[in-house]
């Protein structure tokens, strides 16, 4: 039987940390579909590990997408949208952040100006 120690590492590292990947997931997903119903062509980033979860593209432009998911509040949002004003994009994209709030869905869409 696990000792107090294992449980806390296990819960605090691997399940939770599961859990919240399965939940920006959906998120990610719930933003790809929606962008496919309004015509573009989607990629979505494996793994996330770069500045963008999505790249959504048409005939005339290219999103640069960050998804973030939260229980409440807006989950430090003001610091991942000065995090992305650095990022470089090409002149025909535009970078944005997304807010999905858990039983509300897409709560915001922003814009994220080049820095």
């Amino acid at each position: 039987r696990p000792g107090p120690r294992s449980r806390v590492s296990l819960f605090s590292g691997g399940v939770c940390a599961m859990a919240n990947y399965r939940r920006g997931y959906q998120a990610e997903l719930a933003a790809a579909a929606e962008l496919r119903r309004d015509g573009y062509t989607v990629i979505r980033a494996a793994g996330s590990k770069g500045p963008f979860d999505l790249v959504a593209f048409d005939d005339k432009t290219v999103r640069f997408i960050q998804v973030k998911r939260v229980k409440d509040g807006n989950g430090g949002l003001a610091r991942a949208a000065r995090g992305l004003v650095a990022v470089p994009v090409p002149p025909c994209a535009v970078k944005e952040l997304w807010l999905w709030r858990d039983g509300r869905g897409f709560v915001e869409r922003s814009v994220v100006p080049d820095g």
